[in-house]
């Protein structure tokens, strides 16, 4: 028998890739909070949305909210954050690098 590697695709819309819990900042901070019950790939990383919280090394008090959101993709009526969505304190949200875990 063959093994196979099963990817997970995750999520997009509108091309942007959906945020988790753990992806990463522009300024080097993490998404910390997320979802309750919506969540994305094998490990189970709850979605980000607008008002969920991300650290910043750079900027004090160092934990902000997620600014921005998609209006189209709503999580319990809270609009989902994609990357390049912005925080409170400016900084970009990326969606780990690569597509896909394995």
């Amino acid at each position: 028998m063959r093994d196979e590697v099963m990817q997970v695709m995750r999520a997009t819309v509108g091309g942007k890739a959906q945020i988790v819990v753990g992806d990463t900042t522009s300024h080097g901070g993490r998404v910390i909070s997320g979802s309750p019950s919506s969540t994305w790939g094998r490990e189970a990383s709850p979605i980000a949305r607008k008002g969920d919280k991300v650290t910043c090394p750079i900027c004090a008090p160092h934990v902000f909210e997620i600014a921005e959101g998609c209006a189209n993709s709503l999580d319990f009526g809270a609009p989902v954050a994609l990357e390049g969505h912005t925080t409170t304190c400016g900084v970009v949200l990326l969606a780990q690098p690569g597509s896909a875990e394995s």
